[in-house]
């Protein structure tokens, strides 16, 4: 019994690995992926430097990584008690997601290593298949009607509407366009896809 149930978290701690790490790394590389959006995107166009706007991304950004960074507070956009508190939502999805990353990430590296040392990574086939497909199916969905698709996500993860931001109190949703948000579920659904066909290459190598 004892040997099932720790198998089973073992499992779990590996796709809670997989998620987590797939956010966490999507989270950093905006980063980089922001100052080409600013580009792409004409969003000098409201008013701002490419090197302010960048700024400004970076402080909203710090607050949402950081538990340290209490409170909000971008140099050239204000913010609504609403937005703040959307915000405030985002920021612990966001620490929920570095919570599980450093939690489950040794658990999954450590049982991916007993694994190998028994030669069983050929039991990673079928999990990571049926995790490669899982994406793929929530992509051509969201292909259909993207718009669609971010309400729903938005519905799924939020129980109030402070995500609906107005423009003249939060002009910073001016900048933070649908089709940005677009580029980071294509990010995620790279990195996740990556993941699972190194899970099925390891599985197949094995059985050699």
């Amino acid at each position: 019994m004892k040997k099932n149930s720790l198998a089973v978290l073992n499992w779990v701690a590996l796709i809670f690995a997989c998620i987590s790490f797939t956010a966490i790394a999507t989270i950093l590389l905006t980063l980089i992926m922001y100052p080409l959006e600013i580009k792409g995107q004409h969003l000098t166009s409201y008013g701002l430097s490419a090197t302010k706007l960048n700024a400004n991304y970076q402080q909203l950004m710090a607050y949402l990584n950081f538990p340290w960074v209490g409170k909000l507070v971008m140099s050239d956009f204000p913010t609504s008690a609403s937005g703040a508190a959307h915000f405030a939502d985002v920021k612990r999805l966001f620490l929920l997601a570095w919570a599980l990353l450093i939690v489950t990430v040794p658990w999954a590296l450590a049982f991916l290593g007993k694994l190998r040392q028994r030669r069983q990574l050929d039991l990673l086939k079928y999990p990571a298949e049926v995790g490669a497909l899982l994406p793929v199916a929530i992509a051509l969905i969201a292909s259909l009607n993207f718009d669609q698709f971010f309400v729903t996500f938005h519905h799924l993860f939020f129980r109030n509407s402070n995500w609906l931001f107005d423009p003249n109190t939060d002009p910073i949703i001016l900048v933070l366009p649908e089709s940005f948000f677009s580029h980071c579920f294509i990010l995620a659904f790279v990195i996740f896809e990556a993941l699972m066909i190194t899970g099925i290459i390891r599985a197949r190598r094995s059985w050699r």
